[in-house]
């Protein structure tokens, strides 16, 4: 698992740096996010991991199956087929996506709440947690009813913790502890 991490990280690294320097960043992430989802196909994804399947056949499917893709990303997804590291794929295209936003000045922000958020609740999360980090925000909503109620947010490794669960448990803790 580390060494699928580390590869990832890698290949996400070096295309940056390459659509960094060429101003290609937005067609390189939509290009990998194209050739993820295309590779999260049960199907294509156990024909493009099985050892016995020659690369040839491998190569030719994979492009066949993702037309108006830029040659780069291809031949980077292709480069990881050919060397093996075929399951590094998803990882590299998340951290290479983290790498845009970094770039970018954007945060990730996972919400969880016990309910689906309206649209005037998220904007006042999303522009609150602005004012926290000084950052534009993306976020990432995930409905999680064992929160009771309330919200948490985690913005890469810092957690912002206002659930009704978690309320319970410090008064728990404190009645516990008299």
């Amino acid at each position: 698992m580390a060494r699928r991490d580390t590869a990832a990280r890698r290949y996400a690294e070096a295309a940056f740096e390459i659509g960094r320097s060429e101003r290609t960043l937005d067609t390189w992430e939509r290009d990998l996010q194209r050739l993820a989802d295309a590779l999260a196909d049960e199907e294509l994804r156990s024909l493009v991991e099985h050892p016995a399947v020659p690369y040839a056949a491998k190569e030719r499917v994979v492009r066949r199956v993702v037309s108006g893709v830029s040659p780069e990303a291809v031949n980077l997804v292709l480069l990881m087929v050919r060397r093996g590291r075929p399951r590094a794929i998803a990882e590299m295209t998340r951290h290479f996506a983290s790498l845009v936003r970094r770039h970018r000045g954007v945060a990730l922000a996972e919400i969880r709440t016990a309910l689906p958020m309206e649209d005037a609740q998220r904007a006042a999360v999303t522009e609150r947690l602005h004012e926290l980090t000084g950052q534009e925000i993306e976020i990432n909503e995930v409905v999680d009813e064992s929160l009771i109620g309330g919200i948490t947010v985690r913005i890469g490794d810092r957690l912002y913790d206002a659930s009704v669960r978690n309320r319970l448990e410090r008064l728990r803790a404190r009645l516990t502890a008299v």
